[in-house]
């Protein structure tokens, strides 16, 4: 990874309350800013009781959080 998507333990904590405000509880796995909005991240997170590992976009400024896909072991996020 590499300092321009490099995600700060302070912004992971933001961004792992915002999930718990919006009643996500998991796994966070990776986070990584996005590279075409600002304070815009990318997230992939397995959910506590299915199990199913998905992509999320997350924005903290705008209290936003957005399932991208469902993540298995043929399309994963590098």
């Amino acid at each position: 990874m590499d300092n321009e998507t490099e995600v700060s333990q302070r912004e992971m904590l933001k961004i792992i309350g915002l999930f718990r405000k919006n009643g996500f509880k998991g796994e966070y796995e990776t986070f990584e800013k996005s590279k075409e909005e600002t304070g815009e991240y990318f997230v992939v997170v397995t959910d506590e009781n299915t199990h199913i590992k998905g992509l999320f976009k997350a924005n903290p400024s705008k209290d936003m959080v957005a399932f991208q896909h469902v993540l298995n072991d043929h399309n994963t996020v590098a």
